[in-house]
């Protein structure tokens, strides 16, 4: 880049540092845009935004793997290091016909499950020698966050061979009581599926996935976790039961009833998270929760997950939790308004008469 684009560039992550963004999206025609406590601001005080701008900001980070990626794929994520400053997860893609960049911050802190807010059933969870935890939620919701929690939790108080497979490597994590290695896809390993089969047969205590986008990975993890490992895999799905429909069905068909039946015996539980603004700045973690029961693993079983819906409702004991009642608390501790949990709730209707 040149002089003036590295000031540029320096001056738009300086006011996102200075109001605490979350998000940066930066687009050719158009002014900066940053994500605040959830809300987009448009930065219409500083200079609208040019293709060489955007290009010689995307060849300042982008190596040469990286270029040729974006080249053939039309998109590329990576992580981009500010000025030893900050580090972000950098989406560079094409649209209408320009380059684009968006830029997700990466907080340096790695804060405790009970900072974040997270249930204390999830930090239950992986406390298990063995099993399936299933982290999800839209994106944006946090979930790379609270994996990054979970692993610092056992770094601290457990002596594991941990082992992530993840693209890009978001939180740099260091050895403490625990040996982490952290594989990069596409630079440490050539895919998830090839990272995760490399595992089964390693002496490797937790493997964390961040992505199930390949073909095969959900029977691998089943093996996996069945091997007798302890498997943090991330989704992409809105609910709990959408993240067991969905790994469900992308089991092969010959192979489904077998899959079902290993789901119901290594799967240690599921949550699901949501991030809304917090009154006063800031943002608050909604979340539903489904726990292990005999009962819950006979529905996973025959899958009839349609079920599992109101055993979340009424399982508060176990350590579950709807998304509606997390929801409830946090507007009736004043961190969150009505207007913003009731958008998140699955039946609004219900969630204001709940308020009323």
């Amino acid at each position: 880049m040149s002089t003036t684009e590295t000031l540029l560039t320096n001056k738009i992550l300086n006011i996102a540092a200075e109001r605490r963004a979350t998000d940066v999206h930066l687009t050719t025609g158009n002014y900066p845009v940053l994500r605040v406590d959830g809300k987009l601001i448009t930065l219409t005080n500083e200079q609208v935004l040019t293709p060489d701008f955007l290009l010689g900001m995307a060849d300042s980070f982008l190596g040469e793997v990286e270029k040729k990626e974006l080249e053939q794929e039309r998109e590329v994520v990576t992580v981009y290091v500010w000025a030893n400053r900050a580090r972000f997860r950098a989406k560079v893609f094409y649209q209408k016909g320009f380059v684009a960049i968006s830029l997700r911050l990466i907080p340096q802190l790695i804060r405790s499950p009970k900072d974040l807010g997270l249930p204390a059933s999830l930090t239950q969870m992986i406390t298990k020698e063995k099993g399936l935890v299933i982290i999800t939620g839209p994106f944006g919701s946090g979930r790379t966050t609270t994996v990054a929690a979970l692993l610092e939790t056992l770094n601290r108080n457990k002596g594991l061979h941990i082992q992530t497979l993840e693209r890009p490597i978001e939180y740099l994590l260091a050895n403490n009581q625990s040996i982490i290695e952290q594989r990069e896809i596409g630079k440490d390993a050539l895919t998830f599926l090839k990272g995760l089969q490399d595992t089964i047969d390693e002496d490797v205590d937790v493997v964390v996935i961040s992505s199930l986008e390949e073909d095969g990975m959900e029977e691998m993890l089943l093996q996996a976790a069945e091997s007798g490992k302890l498997i943090i895999a991330i989704m992409d799905a809105d609910t709990v039961i959408s993240a067991l429909e969905r790994f469900i069905s992308n089991l092969d068909p010959d192979r489904r009833m077998w899959g079902q039946d290993i789901l119901s015996q290594v799967l240690l539980g599921v949550v699901a998270q949501r991030l809304l603004p917090r009154i006063g700045g800031g943002l608050s973690l909604a979340y539903e929760v489904l726990t292990m029961t005999s009962a819950v693993a006979a529905i996973v079983k025959d899958n009839r997950l349609y079920q599992l819906k109101s055993i979340m409702q009424t399982s508060r004991e176990e350590g579950m939790f709807s998304l509606d009642k997390s929801l409830l608390e946090l507007v009736r501790v004043g961190e969150v308004s009505t207007e913003d949990a009731m958008q998140q709730s699955s039946d609004p209707q219900g969630f204001k008469r709940n308020i009323g």
